[in-house]
């Protein structure tokens, strides 16, 4: 029992930190946040806050851990039409745009600023992992001049992300079903002419 309490005790600090940076977030820029803030907010002492994170960048990195894991399982849960398989490889767009719409504060309060940069680059490596896993099986070379398969991920996933930096540029004045449609509108055909 004892060891049971000592194994959730690191999972609800780094929770409470957490959860202090994107409240703080809410209230101001991520660039003038402070670490002395997030522990005050979290109540967290400062040799304990470097116990789990060098700095307030690899703070901001695991809170994208459950974005990631939404993200799998929108993925693992989206169907093609039949006949259309390439489809499946970009089944997050839609969760994606939900939940960007639905946490849109905590996202403006990111985008045009240093926390834009490092969320950026870890949706972008979240989601080229989850592209990967299905466009790997029916990616088709067609000759040695063709695009290589991880510039390919990587230009799906760039056009994702610069697609809702846009999107939230202009404070989601499209509703989301609509930003994913051209969003997948621009991909699609890209999609389609590589993927069997």
């Amino acid at each position: 029992m004892h060891n049971k309490t000592e194994d959730r005790r690191p999972k609800k600090t780094r929770l409470a930190l957490s959860q202090a940076l994107i409240s703080l977030m809410f209230e101001k820029r991520y660039e003038s946040i402070v670490i002395q803030e997030i522990l005050d907010r979290a109540n967290v002492g400062r040799s304990t806050f470097y116990m789990h994170f060098r700095d307030k960048d690899e703070l901001l990195i695991e809170g994208t851990q459950g974005l990631a894991e939404f993200l799998r399982s929108a993925q693992a849960a989206s169907a093609a039409p039949a006949g259309m398989r390439h489809e499946k490889v970009i089944g997050y767009s839609l969760a994606m745009f939900e939940h960007a719409y639905e946490h849109r504060q905590l996202y403006w309060a990111l985008v045009g600023g240093p926390g834009w940069i490092i969320f950026r680059q870890r949706l972008e490596d979240i989601l080229m992992e989850i592209m990967k896993e299905d466009a790997r099986a029916i990616f088709r070379k067609k000759n040695p001049s063709d695009v290589p398969f991880e510039l390919f991920i990587y230009y799906l996933a760039s056009t994702f992300i610069s697609t809702m930096t846009w999107w939230h540029n202009r404070r989601n004045s499209i509703p989301p079903k609509e930003i994913n449609e051209l969003f997948r509108g621009m991909v699609l055909p890209t999609l389609a002419a590589h993927l069997n």
